[in-house]
């Protein structure tokens, strides 16, 4: 997936930059009342977005429209869709799991070792909850960033007839679009957020994937960057750029932060709370995925030397860090067989790490397609853990 400051070319991501599933399972959850942006080729830098920090919750409750909340079931559930756009969702979530989503699990099982608890922090992420999830199941809060506003949840209730019709239309296009390719292009989110008869909205998919992942939603609100205490806090009254999803599974409670941001270095050299949020959240382990090699480019050295400086581990494909800087973290565990990237992108980019797979003799197989190359010898992915 990637949640990017990138103009996106026709193949990705994630962004969404980077989601969804069962397209009825969100369509059921859209009929809940309510009250009250990696991944994609190209690296073009787009205008940058306004700063979401706030001087105090207080005053920005005071300056703010009145959000909506959503009224979530007391169980947590969603309402039940029948027909035929449930079965064609349950389908598509089958599909994606049996591809992707259930190998890539019973992987990172034996390859990923991870403290149960904590947090992992998922740059250039769009709404890919699911792959973040499935690597780090026993994480209690997955850090997401991407470029993409999360949006205000959909509410089938609110929309006329022909309105419902489109957005359900939409929402399974997409749905099977990611069932496919297992990311969002950034093309397809950019454009979501222009569409204002079918808008779908990063938040609503992250709510759809919790649902599929076994979780249930207890809470949705917006969140501000608060610059007295530097961190992320609640403001029912701020505009649904920044969003928090309060979860549950199996009694244990769960945290999505999801944090629309340009992460740039022209942008990122300007707000100095966000930076160092940031850098505080490169501590902890981090996925790259479908990033459009945004990492590799030199106006997005902040970021790339925040996590090669601090992060514990680092799961990655090759869109990810350069290999040069990969391996300054500690000894990298090669997966699967890379040659060179996507034809969407320079061919000669990561050539240390084509490199890396051509003399390594330790690389183990990749049971399954994980970014934009999806032939089996050209799927990789590298996991790397500090020394202690």
């Amino acid at each position: 997936m990637a949640s990017t400051i990138v103009a996106s070319t026709s193949l990705c991501r994630r962004s969404w930059s980077c989601v969804s599933s069962a397209a009825l399972a969100i369509l059921c959850f859209l009929s809940l009342p309510v009250h009250g942006q990696a991944n994609t080729p190209t690296v073009t830098p787009p205008a940058q977005p306004s700063s979401s920090i706030s001087p105090t919750p207080a005053s920005l409750a005071a300056s703010q429209p009145a959000a909506n909340a959503l009224a979530l079931p007391n169980d947590g559930s969603l309402p039940i869709l029948s027909g035929v756009n449930r079965v064609r969702a349950d389908e598509l979530w089958k599909a994606y799991q049996a591809n992707i989503g259930t190998p890539m699990t019973k992987w990172a099982a034996t390859e990923i070792t991870f403290k149960a608890g904590g947090t992992v922090f998922y740059p250039f992420s769009g709404p890919d909850f699911v792959t973040v999830s499935s690597l780090f199941p026993d994480a209690d809060r997955y850090i997401m960033v991407a470029m993409q506003s999360g949006g205000a949840p959909a509410q089938l209730t609110s929309m006329s007839a022909p309105r419902q019709q489109a957005f359900q239309a939409k929402f399974l296009r997409e749905w099977a679009k990611f069932s496919r390719l297992g990311f969002f292009r950034t093309d397809d989110l950019n454009e979501d957020l222009r569409d204002k008869q079918a808008y779908i909205g990063t938040t609503t998919i992250l709510m759809t994937f919790a649902h599929y992942m076994g979780y249930v939603v207890k809470d949705v609100y917006p969140i501000v960057l608060d610059a007295a205490s530097g961190e992320f806090v609640r403001a029912d009254q701020a505009p649904w750029k920044s969003v928090r999803l309060m979860l549950s599974k199996a009694g244990r409670p769960v945290t999505i932060d999801y944090v629309s941001v340009d992460l740039s270095d022209g942008h990122l050299s300007q707000v100095p709370p966000m930076r160092d949020w940031l850098n505080r959240q490169s501590s902890h382990p981090v996925l790259l995925k479908a990033a459009s090699h945004l990492l590799q480019e030199s106006y997005f050295s902040i970021l790339r030397d925040m996590i090669v400086a601090n992060a514990p581990m680092v799961v990655q494909d090759e869109t990810g860090l350069n290999y040069t800087f990969l391996e300054k973290i500690g000894k990298v565990q090669l997966y699967g067989g890379f040659l060179y990237p996507h034809e969407l992108f320079n061919r000669n980019k990561q050539s240390s790490l084509a490199q890396a797979y051509k003399v390594a003799t330790d690389v183990k197989p990749l049971p399954f397609g994980f970014s934009y190359n999806k032939s089996t010898e050209r799927r990789s992915v590298q996991v790397v853990k500090r020394a202690p």
